[in-house]
């Protein structure tokens, strides 16, 4: 009996090893497609074993975001705030919760969840929640260049 359950054990693990899920990379020049207030934004993205960076597209605007990719802390320097985010990985998706905090008390909790659909466009659904007003969500999704 020891040997057919250890035998099931083996095979049950190198059976299943290539199933494994592996992680999306999720580099790339990305313009959005929807919605369609955000069309034509585009953002670069750069993922390596320990970080992801998403940068305005050459000659945008916007903020560099730099997310360490294995649980700890990230810090952002903003305008008018400092944002503290965590990435983790969920399978195949890649969720980055975020806190900034603005003078007067104002506090913005963000979540975004990414992911790669069956066509190869990044979605992100995005979760936002400031001080005093209701939760909204949007998704975003990108096709890349």
């Amino acid at each position: 009996m020891r040997v057919v359950t250890g035998l099931v054990l083996l095979f049950g693990t190198s059976i299943g090893a290539p199933f494994a899920q592996q992680k999306p990379d999720f580099s790339g020049h990305w313009v959005m497609v929807s919605p369609p207030e955000g069309a034509g934004q585009e953002q670069v993205v750069t993922q390596d074993a320990t970080t992801l960076t998403v940068a305005p597209a050459a000659g945008g605007q916007g903020q560099v975001l730099v997310y360490k990719l294995d649980g700890t802390e990230s810090r952002t320097v903003l305008p008018q705030s400092v944002m503290i985010s965590k990435a983790a990985w969920t399978g195949n998706q890649l969720t980055i919760t975020s806190t900034s905090a603005a003078p007067g008390g104002q506090t913005l909790d963000q979540t975004l969840v990414w992911s790669l659909d069956g066509e190869g466009r990044l979605v992100i659904e995005v979760q936002l929640t400031r001080t005093g007003m209701p939760p909204t969500k949007t998704t975003m999704v990108y096709r890349k260049q």
